[in-house]
């Protein structure tokens, strides 16, 4: 701000001057105190200068709308909707999402420091304000391949720089733990620097959290019970209350909301895919669940913005009150959250779901990120699964949540190999190498991604983004990894030799270039192809497919170099071993 701002907006302030803009006949949802009341809203400057009576240069008649602060998601990886910042901020600001706490943990795991300050780059001068966390753990671990690395070297760059908000989810709790010096490095960066910290604490027990708070970190998106979110809020931490594609979590987590609590409580979406931020919405979906579920309408809009502001230490935004942004939305139904129209700074951006100002051309992104897939040719030796016995560790799958089970189960071979049952819903899963050209192929058997022929495969594997499918045989297994190599990257639905419908992504393996709306034209062929190859469920198998290669996550997870489980945190046998 410079003086001459700070003069004009106080002189529309004490009404010297007037105001460039005052929203009149407005039902203002105050989060402060959790009540409605009508009165005039002056702004000024893109700022909230005053409440009360006020003229203007300009009115706008809100005709009874609720007046509510725009919406923020304390953590999300843009990365997961396939698109660049630029498409990503079409889909969700018309949905009254105008902040994001974004982690480009995806990309850097392929292409390192320079694909974050392409995210950076290309997350700049946009209607929604992306806050870049720098990506705290790439590699997330020691035991797979992925593209790239982040030193701590890098990420102080990245803050001086490039002006990075803060530092992501620290996954590698084991590094903290033992205070590894280059986990120690990273936190140390953020923390002289008064950068927020964001927590993963999947699984960690009472002692780890103590820990995770020592070490600075402040929130976490990991709970996924009533008692941990209550471990978490204890401990003086924000609990990021997740509603993804995948990972659904509020359900279980709203029973512990309370007047007195829920200050602590904020949402966030994670990772969720474009066809569900286009059919159910971001954030807002997660209000309307939340209220659904017997949540004050008001509360909810509070933990979707003040909460999430002051989480992240942003004293500018998350309310309607003097001194805060002028970002708001016109809600015309406050149960089922209908919002007419969103405004960025006292300007209209969006009216019934649609952007109505231009976003600038997009970024182009280097050449490295759009030359991502080094693939060491396939045999079909190298999909195969020796066995010595009939009884293997199993990935079980459960819909709606990223954590796995670790099951033991009788299964069929064929001439000491294992052979893939539908009957049993044991199907072949395989993580093959696709950055250095190394060759590593890790196989593995999973249950609960129930396909009866063919196999579906995506370049989006978490976190080090190698490629996974999941088939039927080995040769339509074979066939798919081969076609998004191909194609620089994407996901795809394959029979034998038939490829049924593909999505290329050529950006980083990760994303398309393609208008959104192309993009969810082409997600819906692949789920037209789902069902040819047998797959019948509501819920989405790329992205628990994504997750099957994630070994921060419990319990049972394939990598390149073979199963992982996430309790001992070692690589295991595929046998079971009496």
């Amino acid at each position: 701000m410079t003086k001459e701002q700070l003069r004009n907006r106080l002189a529309a302030a004490t009404k010297r001057k007037k105001a460039e803009l005052v929203i009149k006949n407005a039902q203002i949802v105050d989060v402060f105190t959790l009540t409605t009341y009508s009165a005039d809203v002056a702004v000024t400057d893109g700022m909230i200068v005053g409440i009360g009576e006020y003229e203007a240069e300009a009115e706008l008649d809100a005709k009874g709308a609720y007046l509510a602060p725009t919406f923020i998601d304390g953590h999300v990886h843009i990365e997961s909707a396939m698109v660049p910042p630029e498409e990503f901020a079409k889909v969700v600001v018309p949905r009254g999402v105008t902040t994001v706490f974004a982690d480009p943990h995806e990309i850097a795991n392929v292409g390192g420091i320079d694909a974050v300050t392409y995210m950076i780059d290309a997350s700049k001068e946009l209607p929604l304000d992306v806050k870049i966390m720098v990506p705290s753990s790439v590699p997330a671990t020691n035991f797979e391949h992925n593209g790239a690395e982040l030193t701590a070297e890098d990420i102080e760059v990245l803050f001086d720089q490039h002006k990075a908000h803060g530092l992501a989810e620290v996954m590698d709790y084991p590094a903290v733990f033992a205070r590894e010096e280059k986990m120690v490095s990273k936190l140390l960066a953020a923390i002289e620097r008064e950068k927020i910290i964001d927590g993963h604490a999947a699984g960690l027990d009472e002692t780890g959290l103590n820990a995770y708070r020592v070490a600075g970190i402040r929130n976490d998106h990991e709970a996924i019970t009533g008692e941990e979110a209550l471990a978490r809020i204890r401990r003086g931490m924000y609990v990021l209350m997740r509603e993804g594609t995948a990972a659904k979590d509020i359900e279980a987590l709203l029973p512990i909301l309370t007047t007195e609590n829920a200050r602590r409580c904020v949402f966030a979406t994670d990772d969720k895919h474009l066809d569900d931020l286009i059919n159910e919405g971001s954030i807002d979906a997660s209000i309307r669940k939340a209220i659904k579920l017997g949540v004050n309408p008001l509360q909810a809009i509070q933990m979707a913005s003040l909460n999430a502001a002051e989480c992240f230490g942003i004293q500018d935004k998350g309310a309607i009150a003097p001194g805060y942004e002028a970002s708001f939305v016109l809600i015309t139904d406050l149960e089922q959250l209908k919002i007419e129209a969103v405004y960025i700074k006292g300007k209209k951006v969006a009216e019934k779901g649609k952007m109505i100002e231009p976003i600038r051309a997009a970024v182009t992104p280097p050449a490295s990120l759009l030359q991502s897939v080094r693939l060491a040719p396939l045999t079909n030796e190298s999909l195969q699964l020796p066995l010595t016995t009939n009884k293997a560790y199993v990935i079980g799958v459960k819909p709606g949540s990223i954590v796995t089970q670790k099951l033991e189960e009788e299964i069929e071979t064929n001439e000491g190999l294992f052979s893939p049952s539908v009957s049993r819903n044991q199907l072949k899963l395989v993580v093959a190498e696709r950055h250095h050209n190394l060759g590593h192929i890790g196989v593995g058997i999973v249950k609960g991604i129930p396909i009866t022929e063919g196999a579906i495969v995506a370049t989006v594997a978490h976190d080090s983004h190698n490629i996974v499918a999941c088939g039927c045989d080995d040769h339509s297994i074979k066939k798919a990894i081969e076609h998004v190599a191909s194609l620089e990257g994407g996901i795809a639905v394959v029979k034998g030799e038939t490829i049924l419908a593909d999505l290329p992504l050529p950006l980083a393996g990760l994303m398309s270039l393609q208008p959104y709306e192309r993009i969810n034209d082409s997600l819906k062929q692949l789920e037209l192809a789902l069902k040819e190859i047998g797959f019948t469920e509501e819920w989405n198998p790329f992205l628990t497919l994504s997750f099957l290669a994630l070994p921060v996550i419990p319990s049972l997870k394939l990598t390149d170099t073979g199963l992982f489980d996430v309790e001992q945190f070692k690589h295991i046998s595929v046998e079971v071993i009496e």
